[in-house]
């Protein structure tokens, strides 16, 4: 049983088809539900569960999540794998609601989901703008706040990686402003800088697929790791640091997630007492729930004195 569960969680991603398979569709007011969720605590010194949800919406674009972020007036953004933005105000507000949109280009045609693979966001401090990778088509997309898209003229080695593989995650480093971008594999990590063509840098300690980074508010960076078994999948975070000529995941904590569970997107936020509140959202892949979970990382402590 156990090597079945395993085979198919490696044959169930979603792969690219050769057909019409996404409909544009307009901006729209859905309604969203947030029913809590029990779990346990973090494995490791890491960060604590303060709350869990399971995530369901009347609109099927609210579905595959890829990526998360804290906007400035405080609501969530998550932005799924099919080029749909969804925002939406943090449980306890009691709204009920979420707006649905769609980037409004991207490479490719758009009613196919290939071309609109969106994995990775960051967005602007103000909220206002954002940068988007796409796997599949290997682009890094800019869209402004006066709603224009550009594509960058970031050249990516698309040639190393296979079909439905690239871009997962996107951080900057708080160090140089550089942007890094991490791929599914996991060894190495691309640095862009002021040239279109990026560094390719080492990254040591991965265990698995990298699924997302985030920066947190005091200029630490946090990757969310998964690593696929015989007993399902593992959600770890892992401090992302610089090592050398190039960088090293640190693994600190294991999330409580089931087995199914495939942590896709991460966003962080300054608490007023100096903690920061983490986020992490879980992509369906059209079959698995949806899970949102918000944590509290003590980041009033030193890494060694914190157990991270």
């Amino acid at each position: 049983m156990l090597l079945i569960l395993g085979a198919f969680l490696l044959l169930a991603s979603d792969r690219p088809s050769a057909l019409p398979d996404r409909t544009p569709r307009p901006d729209r007011i859905a309604q969203l539900t947030l029913e809590p969720l029990s779990l346990g605590s973090p494995a490791g010194r890491g960060p604590a569960i303060t709350g869990a949800w399971t995530l369901g919406s009347d609109d099927g674009r609210v579905a595959g999540l890829s990526a998360l972020a804290v906007l400035p007036d405080g609501r969530l953004q998550a932005l799924s794998d099919s080029g749909a933005l969804v925002t939406f105000s943090r449980p306890g507000s009691g709204s009920g609601k979420a707006l649905v949109s769609e980037l409004p280009d991207g490479p490719g045609y758009p009613t196919f989901k290939k071309y609109r693979d969106s994995e990775a966001m960051v967005v602007d401090p103000d909220g206002r703008g954002r940068l988007v990778a796409f796997e599949n088509q290997h682009s890094l997309w800019r869209y402004r706040s006066d709603g224009r898209a550009v594509r960058l003229p970031v050249s990516l080695p698309s040639a190393r990686w296979r079909k439905n593989k690239g871009i997962e995650a996107m951080v900057v480093d708080p160090a140089d402003g550089s942007l890094l971008l991490l791929h599914e594999g996991g060894r190495e990590l691309l640095k862009v800088g002021r040239s279109p063509s990026p560094a390719l840098l080492p990254l040591a300690g991965a265990s698995g697929g990298i699924a997302d980074a985030v920066r947190l508010p005091d200029g630490r960076m946090v990757a969310a790791v998964r690593e696929i078994g015989l007993r399902g999948l593992t959600n770890r975070v892992a401090w992302l640091e610089r090592a050398g000529a190039g960088y090293r995941l640190r693994s600190f904590a294991t999330l409580p997630l089931g087995p199914f569970d495939n942590v896709e997107g991460l966003a962080a936020e300054p608490l007023a007492d100096g903690r920061t509140q983490m986020w992490a959202i879980t992509d369906s892949d059209g079959w698995r729930r949806t899970v949102l979970l918000r944590m509290t990382l003590d980041t009033t402590k030193a890494p060694a004195e914190a157990g991270a």
